[in-house]
């Protein structure tokens, strides 16, 4: 069957690093310190700050594209991949590998336990998903262990403080799979999640909407690769440009 000249896999995916990245940008980088008791001796903001003042609120608001993406190809992965193991350890992998990076950016500590980075929420979401997939029987029983699985997902992701947490992050991707055959309800499912969030994230499920079922050019390690590098080299501009040129 012919499939709509749209949007593949691969092209969501660089949508979605587009918008994570302006959004990461508009909250690692900060002219802040030049306006504050910090560095009392400045009278006037440095020339960048009131551009960042009116750009980075717009680069936030194009971020909010980039999870619920993320999440649709999640589950478009674990549908189409050939071992779930794998794919759940490559997440786990990344999870750790990713945390202080994303912790530095953040919390500008070298472990901060307050808060976990998106790929354990994602991991989490890949777990509860390999449980339903298990759940072959409809029935009450079968409904209410989905039920414990979901709800345990949704727990464990709040609980950790993963980014987007558990009723938004986990119910987004249960959302998905629960409906992946049925496009148009699977993206009111998820906009009516996302509302919690965002209002702006609703336009994401534009282009998932038109996803034409074809992966596209891969390249799978970059993208695992591209969430802690950036963040590091985020931070150490940061904190080793921006800083000392405030100081």
């Amino acid at each position: 069957m012919k499939t709509k000249p749209f949007f593949s896999g691969s092209q969501l995916k660089w949508l979605a690093i587009f918008a994570m990245l302006l959004d990461h940008i508009a909250k690692i980088i900060s002219f802040q310190p030049a306006t504050t008791a910090l560095v009392p001796y400045l009278t006037e903001a440095p020339p960048l700050f009131p551009f960042t003042q009116v750009i980075f609120p717009m680069f936030t608001m194009i971020g909010r594209l980039a999870f619920p993406i993320f999440c649709f190809l999640l589950v478009e992965g674990v549908i189409h991949t050939a071992n779930t193991k794998k794919y759940l350890l490559r997440l786990f992998l990344f999870a750790l590998i990713a945390e202080i990076p994303y912790d530095l950016a953040f919390s500008h500590q070298f472990i901060d336990l307050k808060n976990q980075n998106v790929f354990f929420t994602l991991f989490i979401g890949l777990i509860v998903i390999i449980g339903l997939k298990k759940i072959q029987v409809q029935s009450l029983k079968s409904g209410i262990l989905a039920v414990i699985i979901i709800g345990s997902g949704i727990f464990f992701a709040e609980w950790l403080q993963t980014d987007y947490g558990g009723w938004i992050g986990v119910l987004l991707i249960v959302s998905f799979y629960l409906f992946r055959d049925e496009h148009l309800i699977k993206c009111i499912a998820g906009a009516l999640i996302l509302l919690q969030n965002s209002l702006f994230g609703l336009i994401a499920f534009v282009p998932i909407y038109f996803y034409n079922g074809q992966r596209g050019k891969q390249w799978k390690y970059f993208f695992y690769w591209f969430y802690p590098v950036h963040l590091l080299v985020l931070y150490g501009i940061q904190e080793y440009l921006i800083m000392p040129y405030l100081n």
